[in-house]
């Protein structure tokens, strides 16, 4: 069959592996001039190093992201453990919680426990006890996180100062009017699956190592070609960009963002439109600066990830100690990314800057993934979609791979022989 992708960010890559694999003819459109997944990645010189660095920093384990590492094993992506400890703050005062790789609370030996720690500890400990039995009985998909915990009597200070900002920082990136309306069993299940004893990992070559690997032997992929419209025909789907270059496919697969398809689908796609539009998105901003003042406010309470609290408690920032990220790095002045922060680095520390998004999931996102099954499941159907938005559970880089997995399969694609 003759394929057509549009976007290259771990869905399209994912999705363009499989079916190259399965001996397909492809075209992938890319409308930037790299590969969309390593878009974001940068190089930038420190203390006379030239030192390169993913934006936002990539980190995933065994137990939440099973498909993306079964991908990484055959294409021989090589990954390491990391420094996955984490402080808690509130913005300008000490911190006061540390937490280790399996998300256990870290106490010096023989300290006095404060009020607020001690409530933290004892609902993660809860949580972690009775979440899996009240999965094991049911909780709806329509019982938000926050109906949730306000029916279970969490407390406040776990609630906004562990949980949420978890949530908010490191593994939803949305606000938290987002996660109060978050789908309380998909939350519940990613907590279940980041709790225990699996090591935090990340790519031992960064992002750019991984989209060379995934796009081997693609040899038709377009970089710099803007789609501008979609359109059947007889013959399949035809693709047009906005250097007016026309091309038909038997079957198209769209990898972009859900918002983005909508600028190019017309009125012919009146269905997969509606299905679109069902997934809303939140903007997401990462600053690369060196400024300490984005830090916890003293010095030992550094660790790799920091989770720095507003003081409102409406909002958090994180910030990534890139040195211990990168321990390859031999630079003393800090290096830091700072998801969403809370305030500004001063002007002569920033070292880039970027504007992303993220899916938020809601009522109405699970809505849309039924209407994208419906449709997926049409005998006729030319036009897949798949990306993070685009698979149940939190949006993720395995999310992503999900969906392109279930792409391949209703394309008759036998993905255990490929993938042995």
């Amino acid at each position: 069959m003759k394929i057509g992708i549009i976007g290259t960010g771990i869905a399209g890559l994912s999705a363009a592996w499989l079916f190259n694999r399965a001996g397909h003819r492809l075209t992938i459109y890319e409308k930037s001039l790299t590969l969309g997944m390593d878009a974001h990645s940068m190089s930038f010189v420190q203390d006379g190093e030239t030192l390169r660095t993913d934006v936002p920093p990539r980190i995933f384990n065994a137990a939440q992201w099973p498909n993306l590492l079964n991908f990484y094993r055959k294409v021989g992506v090589a990954f390491d453990p990391i420094d996955a400890s984490q402080s808690f703050s509130s913005f300008g005062q000490p911190g006061f919680l540390n937490v280790n790789v399996a998300n256990q609370p870290q106490l010096p030996a023989g300290a006095d426990i404060p009020e607020q720690t001690d409530k933290i500890m004892n609902d993660i400990m809860r949580l972690a006890f009775e979440a899996p039995q009240d999965l094991a009985e049911g909780v709806s998909c329509r019982l938000t996180l926050a109906e949730y915990l306000r029916s279970k009597a969490y407390s406040q200070e776990f609630i906004y100062d562990y949980l949420y900002p978890t949530l908010a920082s490191t593994v939803c990136t949305c606000s938290y009017g987002s996660i109060d309306a978050y789908p309380a069993p998909i939350i519940l299940k990613t907590l279940l699956n980041l709790f225990g004893a699996q090591p935090l990992l990340k790519t031992k070559y960064g992002t750019r190592d991984v989209v060379k690997r995934l796009s081997q032997g693609i040899n038709d992929i377009r970089y710099g070609a803007s789609v501008c419209g979609v359109n059947p025909t007889p013959a399949g789907v035809q693709v047009e960009t906005k250097a007016g270059q026309t091309e038909i496919f038997d079957h198209l697969i769209v990898a972009t963002q859900a918002n983005q398809a909508l600028d190019f689908l017309n009125n012919h796609f009146e269905g997969e439109c509606n299905m679109l539009r069902a997934f809303s998105y939140e903007d997401v901003r990462v600053v690369v600066h060196r400024d300490p003042a984005l830090m916890p406010a003293q010095s030992e309470d550094w660790a790799h990830i920091n989770l720095i609290v507003a003081q409102d408690r409406l909002g958090t920032m994180c910030s990534v100690w890139m040195n211990r990220f990168n321990p390859d790095w031999h630079v003393e002045q800090p290096i830091i990314q700072t998801i969403n922060p809370l305030i500004e680095p001063q002007t002569d520390t920033i070292i880039s800057q970027y504007n992303l998004q993220r899916p938020v999931v809601n009522v109405r996102s699970l809505e849309g993934l039924e209407l994208l099954r419906q449709l997926h499941q049409q005998a006729d159907r030319r036009i897949w979609f798949c990306g993070s938005y685009a698979a149940e559970g939190v949006p993720l880089l395995e999310s992503a791979v999900i969906s392109s997995i279930g792409v391949a399969h209703r394309l008759s694609i036998n993905i255990q022989d490929i993938m042995r």
